[in-house]
């Protein structure tokens, strides 16, 4: 599968995941997608609103990869499922570095 192609899956079921399974107490948007070159590694940029609220949702995020990587394997058809790591945005506001 393109690289293109996964990036428009995996944003999009990104943005239901968050969606589904946040609390609503801050707009969460995912800015981007960032794949390794083998497609193994996936980087899921966010943003949220207010921005103070951007540590605590990419760590909420982070601590429920194995329910996002479920939700991915059951709503695609994608054959290899990259690992996942949730980052904020520098360019939003963020910092790259992971929080863990």
């Amino acid at each position: 599968m393109q690289a293109g192609r996964a990036e428009s899956i995996i944003q999009r079921l990104a943005s239901e995941f968050i969606n589904r399974e946040s609390n609503r107490t801050s707009l969460i948007t995912v800015t981007r997608i960032q794949f390794d070159s083998h497609t193994r590694l996936c980087n899921i940029f966010i943003s949220s609103y207010p921005e103070q609220h951007t540590r605590a949702a990419v760590e909420f995020l982070n601590r429920n990869r194995d329910e996002f990587h479920t939700y991915v394997k059951k709503h695609s058809k994608l054959a290899i499922l990259p690992r996942v790591r949730f980052l904020a945005d520098p360019v939003i506001g963020g910092t790259i570095e992971e929080v863990q």
